[in-house]
């Protein structure tokens, strides 16, 4: 009797701990089930982290450009491709679209320019940033100067260069995590600082960069003109597809997606190079030819060079605007020799020779009549204009040149009404 009476108290009591337990349980399921209800829902930013990659780490030194959050969220590249057409209101101005590559400071001879010329420049590539082999956008920018631009109806397209180090893009083109990573960090950053899009300038690639950077060119001009953003790429000048040093940049690709192709047609004979004429007609010539024969001679530009070279004897060559060569003819007393032509066909540049310390040196520029031959090239072809490397190196005369052949120029009213005219 007593044994079963133990035995019943025993699973009595069992009984009670178990259902105590199942009730404890309950209670915490219920708990957690409100701390959880409570909590934010997780923010998911695609690109503003870094994707795991091989590339080493940047050094601590570097001074990142920090992007300002957009209202809205970025997109990564899309899939199909949108076509961008800016506003045409306001450009060009003329009858051909004017930029002008500026220096990163908006000073001196460069804001002199501009304040002078504002009327008819169209748009403006502040050298502002470069990239590191991680995809960050480095360097330094100007809202006071973004607003002054935009107040003036000129588009603000500044450029992201390879110039310090040509090699530091490489990995960021060939790695398609890095290269979406970059092309994120651009978009922030235009969008943030209200820019009109982005001019790229990556040189000297080796050709086997080739499809990389097209693929490049291709997402990045997608994300931008989904956000109704320019596109526009400085290229190598080159009268075939892989030719002189521009044979990773397939014209027939990048022509498709860009804006702005504008061709550095300058720089024939460089800094590097023994003396010679910086950019001579009959080589402008070819090259634009050969740009009009694969992309559409609508964003096709020509690059014009406002400096001048001085070669010294058998060494390297440094660039001089326009004053400094002032500057030497007058107090030198210099004659002023003109190549029309040589055995290759027309030049139209100027050239003089003095004395110093390093022996006989050589100067090398452009005239006006050499600046005029390249305006009636872009009128003979059709092309979208010029863009002149840089603001504030150039003689006044420059400016004069251009107003008389682009103001004058009729085909912005030519083309402003032949939709009006009747199909004949």
């Amino acid at each position: 009797m007593n044994y079963r009476i133990i035995r019943y108290l025993r699973n009595l009591l069992f009984a009670l701990i178990y259902i105590s337990a199942l009730g404890v349980a309950g209670v915490l399921v219920y708990q957690t089930f409100l701390l959880t209800s409570e909590m934010p829902t997780p923010l998911i930013i695609g690109a503003t982290t870094r994707p795991a990659s091989p590339t080493p780490e940047p050094t601590p030194n570097a001074v990142a450009v920090a992007t300002t959050p957009t209202p809205t969220p970025a997109t990564l590249p899309v899939t199909t491709d949108i076509q961008f057409r800016p506003d045409s209101r306001y450009y060009p101005k003329t009858g051909r679209y004017v930029a002008a590559w500026l220096p990163p400071s908006f000073s001196g001879g460069a804001r002199a320019s501009f304040e002078a010329n504002k009327d008819i420049i169209d748009e403006v590539s502040p050298f502002w940033y470069h990239t590191d082999s991680s995809g960050r956008l480095i360097g330094t920018r100007d809202d006071e100067f973004v607003r002054i631009a935009h107040e003036n109806n000129i588009l603000v397209i500044p450029t992201i260069h390879n110039i310090a180090d040509f090699q530091s893009v490489i990995n960021i083109l060939s790695d398609p995590q890095l290269r979406a990573w970059h092309i994120q960090n651009i978009l922030d950053e235009v969008l943030a600082r209200n820019y009109d899009g982005i001019d790229i300038d990556y040189e000297a690639l080796d050709p086997s960069m080739r499809e990389d950077f097209s693929i490049f060119i291709r997402d990045l001009a997608n994300v931008l003109h989904s956000h109704n953003k320019m596109l526009t790429v400085a290229v190598h000048a080159k009268d075939n597809d892989f030719g002189g040093m521009g044979g990773y940049q397939d014209w027939v690709v990048l022509g498709q997606y860009v804006d702005r192709l504008r061709i550095m047609t300058y720089d024939y004979h460089w800094r590097g190079s023994g003396p010679g004429p910086v950019a001579p007609l009959y080589w402008v010539q070819a090259v634009a030819q050969y740009a009009r024969s694969v992309v559409d001679p609508a964003k096709v530009v020509i690059g014009v060079p406002f400096y001048g070279y001085d070669w010294p004897p058998g060494g390297t060559a440094r660039g001089l605007p326009w004053s400094d060569i002032e500057d030497l003819i007058a107090s030198q007393g210099l004659t002023v020799n003109l190549m029309e032509r040589n055995s290759r066909g027309p030049v139209d540049e100027s050239w003089f020779v003095y004395q110093s310390a390093q022996g006989s040196r050589e100067v090398w520029f452009m005239t006006d009549k050499g600046l005029e031959s390249k305006l009636d090239l872009v009128q003979e072809l059709d092309l979208a204009g010029i863009a002149i490397w840089q603001l504030g190196y150039e003689r006044p005369e420059y400016w004069r040149v251009i107003r008389r052949k682009l103001v004058e120029d009729p085909a912005l009213i030519q083309r402003s009404i032949n939709p009006l005219l009747p199909e004949h």
